[in-house]
């Protein structure tokens, strides 16, 4: 599902009650939730500035690693990346905090970007299951937060995501299958095949939310310019990620105290980790 917010709720970062109410609801029932074009031309042309002489040098460096001209990248925790407004945006939080509770934490910090002639990815979660022996629903507890650096067509390789209970058939279903692993309780390519899906269009700056378990893949971008979007992952306090964010002392005692808060578990002191060094 996608929202569109009014001018006055993107100012004040603020949802009427009954909105916030549905976004929740949404990524409950549905698996994930978008509000279009929260942020700003210039902070996204900003952010792709920053971006784009990054992700070459990676991939000069390092090459493609989650499919065909395709890369998962981590961000260095620095500007314009660090922004307070990426990291704890008022309206994504309400939704978060509605979902995981007010003790929430980011423990990831990075992006997705399919390049020109990347190619459909296998369907699959982003995570390994908590309790593989067990096939009841559990609530949620790690959401993806992602913001599109460019408007997000048919033509640049659109996210394509399977709703409505994908990430509720339990821990079973839940595996990661782009290495070609086919989860023994159920075969989630083949079951894709003959369930609905939807591709997600937004515009640049627009922020998705989306439960961790969620089926989803990427698919081809077929222009002549990347699909890059900023990946977050909110957990609740007792869930970790295994990736840990290096973040310099100055660095975080300059942030505000929600930013602190949700950062508490990564690794302050540290110098920035620059993309390439993971």
């Amino acid at each position: 599902m996608k929202m569109t917010l009014t001018a006055e709720e993107i100012k004040n970062g603020k949802l009427e009650p009954e909105k916030l109410a549905i976004a929740i609801e949404q990524v409950k029932a549905n698996g994930y939730i978008v509000f279009d074009k929260v942020y700003g031309d210039e902070q996204v042309a900003g952010l792709r500035s920053a971006f784009d002489p990054l992700f070459d040098e990676y991939i000069g460096r390092r090459g493609y690693n989650t499919g065909t001209n395709r890369a998962q990248m981590h961000l260095p925790f620095q500007a314009p990346f660090n922004d307070p407004s990426i990291i704890e945006h008022p309206i994504a939080m309400a939704v978060i905090d509605g979902l995981l509770g007010e003790y929430n934490k980011i423990s990831y910090f990075a992006s997705d970007t399919p390049m020109p002639g990347s190619d459909y990815q296998a369907v699959h979660c982003d995570i390994n299951p908590l309790f593989p022996d067990m096939s009841v629903a559990l609530p949620p507890f790690s959401l993806v937060l992602n913001i599109p650096l460019v408007d997000t067509t048919e033509e640049n390789g659109p996210l394509e995501v399977w709703p409505g209970g994908t990430h509720l058939h339990g821990d079973r279903a839940n595996q990661d299958t782009l290495g070609g692993i086919v989860n023994p309780h159920m075969h989630i390519v083949r079951a894709a095949e003959f369930m609905h899906s939807e591709k997600v269009y937004m515009s640049a700056g627009s922020i998705v939310i989306r439960d961790i378990r969620m089926w989803h893949r990427g698919t081809p971008n077929r222009s002549d310019y990347r699909r890059t979007n900023i990946a977050l992952i909110y957990n609740r306090d007792w869930y970790g990620s295994g990736y840990q964010i290096q973040i310099p002392r100055e660095t975080y005692d300059s942030l505000p105290k929600r930013s602190q808060q949700l950062l508490r578990s990564e690794k302050v002191g540290y110098p920035v980790k620059m993309p390439w060094e993971w």
